[in-house]
């Protein structure tokens, strides 16, 4: 007898269509962003990875520099990565390392200037990209839709099973 398929549960089908969005959303935030602004985008960031442009943003909306205990915090690294992460945004000329005058153990990164007005632009063209893909959305919907993310976006209370 053949290996008949389980029927999908709702909620299983829902999974496979946010897998299915992925692609799609990444294309239409893609879409909205001018070609030469594309082009500027990737000659700016080409070098940098996914994780190093997460500790790029933490420090860009912080504002001011950050404790690297903080940023190993953020990125869920130990200490040494974390190290290993700043020495290699400091070679690309993209963080500073700034010490403390009372305690010279204690080290903080902050965006370089260079770094924080390239940024700047690059954040600009994101949201004005997230303001073209959302304008369908009313601001409840919005609201919603950020609400959920901000849900999905928090640290799960249990691991997940392997």
């Amino acid at each position: 007898m053949a290996n008949e398929s389980t029927p999908l549960s709702a909620r299983e089908v829902l999974l496979h269509r946010l897998t299915g969005l992925q692609p799609a959303l990444r294309h239409r935030f893609r879409a909205t962003i001018p070609a030469d602004a594309q082009v500027a985008m990737r000659e700016t960031m080409e070098e940098v990875t996914a994780s190093q442009l997460e500790a790029l943003m933490l420090l860009h909306q912080a504002g001011s520099a950050v404790s690297m205990h903080r940023l190993a915090e953020n990125q869920s690294i130990t200490p040494s990565s974390a190290t290993q992460l700043v020495d290699r945004l400091v070679r690309m000329g993209l963080v500073e390392r700034l010490r403390e005058d009372e305690d010279r153990r204690l080290v903080r990164v902050q965006l370089s200037e260079t770094a924080r007005q390239k940024f700047e632009e690059m954040m600009r063209l994101h949201l004005r990209s997230l303001a073209v893909v959302t304008e369908r959305l009313s601001d409840d919907d919005l609201r919603t839709l950020v609400d959920l993310l901000a849900r999905l976006a928090q640290p799960a209370s249990v691991e997940c099973p392997a």
